[in-house]
């Protein structure tokens, strides 16, 4: 934690819980025998303008590629202001623990990626699609990259295999047919290149095939990056896993390991048997937020993801 370095420093003063602050200085001194640092935050004149944004221009790939100009949020949770306009000018000196503040385990501040401070940086608003990609991972650069998308209203965010769903309380333009058609084309493509690389060949599946085939280069003719997170990805990422088992398991005979087992099962000479050589197929997603949150209506998306695949 040097001088000038950005910082998030937990304040009861903010409705976010967190303010956003600079080191102004920073010393080591004696206490008792014990070297600790003590450290001086100052509040950080920019901040007035964190989360303040202008509406981008229509097609902008800072936002979600769905989104409606019309019904755009124009940052309505943050009053328009920017999110810490109402916070005083403050400093305070802070007595630390040396070893913790190098490994950056403070309960009361945590480092500052300057870089997803802003609305959008790195042509993704809050920076990234996925948390994992945030430089520093804890709970106000979580808090913030979350707000930053949801004022855009991009409201689906990714957390590896986890999308965090943030009920937006108004209608929006994510569940077209168009939507849902680019959806699946970006997974047909996926499939395609993970099957057709397993080896084999099937004469009576080369229509099936050269169907996937056109379907895959529709898909990167019109997109070269993955889509955004979103209810329609995640259904369609389970729906691909469940398939490619399938895929797999008959390529290597799958289906007559498990008929022979389940004659097995039949004679009572196996019981409760599970082929491990055999790929996963069996694929599950579970919904869960608080009272609501939107669980009932994101669970009717995905079913509908997946009626429209079958």
């Amino acid at each position: 934690m040097e001088k000038g370095q950005p910082v998030w420093l937990r304040s009861a003063a903010s409705r976010w819980g967190w303010v956003p602050a600079l080191v102004h200085n920073r010393e080591e001194v004696v206490v008792r025998g014990i070297t600790v640092l003590r450290v001086t935050l100052r509040d950080d004149p920019s901040s007035a303008s964190m989360g303040q944004t202008t509406m981008p221009p229509r097609g902008s790939e800072c936002l979600s590629p769905f989104y409606d100009q019309d019904m755009y949020r124009s940052n309505q949770i943050s009053g328009g202001d920017g999110y810490y306009a109402d916070i005083e000018p403050f400093e305070i000196v802070l007595t630390i623990d040396t070893e913790s503040a190098e490994r950056d385990e403070l309960e009361d501040i945590k480092i500052r990626d300057v870089d997803s401070s802003s609305s959008s940086s790195r042509g993704v608003v809050g920076g990234v699609d996925d948390l994992i990609g945030l430089t520093h991972l804890h709970e106000p650069a979580i808090l913030h990259a979350l707000r930053l998308r949801y004022d855009a209203d991009v409201i689906y965010t990714s957390t590896g295999p986890i999308l965090i769903a943030i009920n937006p309380f108004k209608s929006m333009p994510l569940y077209t047919d168009e939507v849902m058609e680019r959806y699946r084309l970006q997974g047909e493509m996926g499939f395609v290149n993970v099957v057709g690389a397993g080896g084999g060949s099937n004469d009576s599946a080369d229509g099936e095939k050269k169907k996937r085939a056109e379907a895959a280069a529709a898909a990167a003719a019109m997109d070269d990056r993955r889509l955004p997170p979103h209810a329609y990805l995640t259904a369609d990422d389970a729906y691909r896993a469940m398939m490619r088992g399938i895929e797999m398991n008959n390529l290597a005979g799958g289906g007559a390991r498990r008929e022979m087992a389940k004659r097995k099962r039949r004679a009572n000479e196996v019981k409760g048997s599970n082929d491990a050589d055999e790929t996963p197929t069996n694929q599950s997603i579970l919904v869960s937020g608080e009272s609501g949150a939107g669980k009932t209506v994101t669970t009717k998306i995905v079913l509908n993801y997946f009626a429209m695949l079958s």
